[in-house]
């Protein structure tokens, strides 16, 4: 590990809070990196010099300037698995500060060993995402036997029959605050190590916005019973609104790539019409190729539909035509759902269809406006800006 500014800093903060002693962090060059006494950051310290070249315990400096650049204190040498990374300098008369020294050593070399710890953990934890995401991303012919045996080296065993989500999570409060973040970031970590505890066999990594879950429940009954339970589990616990998009099976294990795109369409489809947590690809239709086209194609083909109308004429036309279908076209159901009278509605659902010059209540139309409505919702926000 580099003896770095930042964490020589945080070092020199954590002990001072505790022990308000002068303190100095050197590196492996002899330089003050980090100091109580912020003039000295910077300049060069022959007593730290003297540690590193000659492997020594401790340096007493007996008056300043003794030591090229350095004052009247003990330094000690900052050594993590058997190698001096830096010096640890205390500043002061050696009989005010030697009942210390010893203990701020020991608390330095804690804080150094934890941030070390830590670091490896997320060395681990990004070698580990590499490969899965290498996994999930790669073509077929790109999951080689090499392939394989280099993800059991690292403790993966990707042959093993799986099947994918990629969950979402959005707070109660829709804001990008602090506070809506760190909700969605421990609700994440709950969620890892539930998905873990289920079988020591499940994976997972973050993507984007997203967690990816490899997990081991195979068969369509199970997999969605998984994802119940976890969203219970999630919501429970959190004011969080979990979201899991699921794959249909593939061939093997070669055809991840394929796995996690159709999950991924079950995860925005969740996300466009907000009916649905969870969603099977296998029971999408449209969500399948909707994707494929363009924002731009599915604004123009809203405004033809609706040539004429304006963006508030589109909103209102897309809320009742939706309520319309959701209801299976029952002018009563409607009514009541949107607190209007019968023949109110029947006046609309009219003057939509002589400006559109296609009737909604006519089954050769209804998939037009069906289309509309789902392409409005992929660009609704666009369409603000129109």
């Amino acid at each position: 590990m580099i003896l770095s500014v930042q964490i020589a800093s945080n070092i020199v903060r954590e002990v001072n809070s505790v022990i308000p002693l002068k303190i100095n962090i050197m590196n492996e060059k002899g330089i003050i990196i980090a100091s109580s006494d912020q003039p000295r950051i910077g300049r060069f310290h022959e007593g730290a010099m003297h540690i590193i070249e000659n492997q020594v315990d401790e340096v007493t400096v007996h008056y300043d300037g003794e030591f090229n650049g350095a004052l009247q204190g003990i330094n000690y040498p900052l050594k993590l698995q058997g190698y001096i990374i830096g010096v640890l300098g205390i500043t002061g008369k050696y009989e005010e500060i030697a009942s210390s020294a010893l203990i701020i050593k020991r608390m330095t070399e804690l804080l150094l060993e934890n941030t070390y710890s830590v670091e490896q953990r997320q060395l681990k934890e990004n070698v580990y995402t590499r490969y899965l995401s290498e996994w999930l991303n790669g073509e077929a012919k790109n999951i080689t036997t090499d392939f394989v045996r280099r993800g059991k080296v690292l403790g993966f065993d990707i042959t093993i029959p799986r099947r994918i989500l990629v969950c979402s999570f959005y707070h109660s409060n829709q804001g990008e605050n602090l506070q809506s973040m760190q909700v969605i970031e421990e609700a994440e970590k709950y969620l890892k190590k539930r998905v873990a505890s289920k079988d020591s066999l499940n994976l997972y990594y973050k993507a984007g916005s997203t967690l990816v879950c490899a997990v081991t429940s195979t068969t369509d009954m199970s997999v969605v019973s998984l994802a119940n339970e976890l969203k219970k589990q999630v919501e429970e616990k959190f004011s969080v609104r979990l979201v899991i998009g699921i794959d249909s099976s593939v061939e093997n294990f070669a055809f991840a790539q394929t796995a996690l795109i159709r999950a991924q369409k079950a995860n925005k489809a969740c996300m466009r019409t907000q009916k649905r947590d969870i969603q099977l690809y296998d029971d999408l239709n449209m969500e399948v190729f909707t994707d494929e086209i363009s924002e731009l194609s599915k604004q123009e083909f809203v405004h033809r539909i609706f040539k004429g109308f304006n963006n508030e004429e589109i909103r209102n036309s897309m809320v009742l035509l939706e309520t319309f279908y959701d209801m299976e076209g029952s002018i009563q159901k409607v009514s009541e759902h949107l607190f209007i009278h019968k023949n109110t509605l029947q006046n609309k659902l009219k003057r939509i269809a002589e400006r559109t010059g296609y009737d909604p209540r006519s089954i050769r139309h209804s998939s037009l406006f069906y289309i509309a409505i789902y392409f409005y919702r992929d660009i609704y926000n666009s369409m603000q800006d129109i």
